[in-house]
């Protein structure tokens, strides 16, 4: 029985082991996941530095002007009846590691105070440059384009979401209107 009694210590000394790390280590990960998937949030003027989902992509993006209305930029262009088009401002400078190649109009979502959400839409304004489709930003620099939105005459633009990698990314940007 002098067998039997080895692998029995053998099997006590692999517990504590087992134990220790599974409690260390998702402690210590948990916190750091979670606040990637929740919205960070800001007002108008303020930046949100958020990360895609390729290795050092990293963008810190600034809601610089709400324009509500904002005018066609060709009077033939104009929104269908009953609606409007709402400009809102970004400036994107890139902060990571990576390239930055993506529409920036597929990440964004505009929210009206019913909660009702919209996309952006092709129309360009007055009131500034839009982004034209799609956007290379290299380490370091920055670009500034206008993201247009058709909502209903009566909607009151609340928020403006935004992700990278034209939206799949966890990490939401949030920025309250008003």
């Amino acid at each position: 029985m002098t067998k039997a009694d080895s692998p029995n210590m053998v099997m006590p000394s692999k517990q504590p082991e087992a134990n220790q790390p599974a409690a260390t280590e998702p402690a210590q990960q948990q916190p750091q996941e979670q606040p990637r998937q929740e919205p960070s949030a800001a007002t108008v003027g303020g930046a949100i530095t958020l990360e895609g989902t390729d290795p050092g992509l990293k963008m810190t993006v600034t809601l610089t002007k709400v324009v509500n209305p904002a005018t066609p930029a060709q009077d033939f262009m104009k929104p269908k009846t009953g609606n409007k088009f709402v400009a809102l401002e970004i400036t994107l400078a890139n902060a990571g590691q990576a390239v930055y190649s993506d529409s920036p109009t597929n990440g964004a979502m505009l929210i009206d105070g019913e909660g009702q959400q919209y996309r952006t839409t092709l129309f360009d304004v007055r009131e500034g440059q839009s982004f034209g489709g799609s956007a290379t930003i290299n380490m370091g620099d920055t670009r500034k384009g206008v993201l247009v939105f058709e909502v209903p005459e009566g909607a009151k633009p609340a928020k403006l979401q935004f992700a990278l990698n034209s939206g799949f990314a966890d990490q939401k940007g949030e920025w309250t209107l008003s």
